[in-house]
């Protein structure tokens, strides 16, 4: 994601957000932020306190509950979700949204 994504776009073009959603975490959050840092992520990492997460995972199709892929464009509106990691795909709708 970090080289992929937020390295290969300006943050006015795209803005990634990750969000942790493991409920052990809740009060953990140095763990959080080491876990983050190791990987050298830059972009905003939260922590999941509601049930969006679980409604995801429960609501699309995926053999592997993370990561769940949330694209949502300018408007708030989500325009793609899934729970396998494609880099590919994701790269076309992101490229797709941008030049609506």
């Amino acid at each position: 994601m970090q080289a992929r994504f937020r390295d290969a776009y300006s943050e006015d073009e795209l803005v990634v957000v990750a969000i942790d959603p493991d409920d052990d975490d809740y009060m953990e959050l140095g763990r959080v932020q080491a876990f983050a840092q190791d990987l050298g992520v830059t972009y905003p990492v939260g922590i999941e306190e509601t049930m969006n997460y679980e409604a995801f995972g429960n609501n699309f199709a995926g053999a592997n509950p993370y990561p769940v892929d949330v694209i949502v464009d300018k408007q708030g509106i989500i325009r793609y979700v899934a729970r396998e990691y494609d880099p590919s795909r994701m790269q076309q709708v992101i490229d797709e949204l941008l030049a609506e």
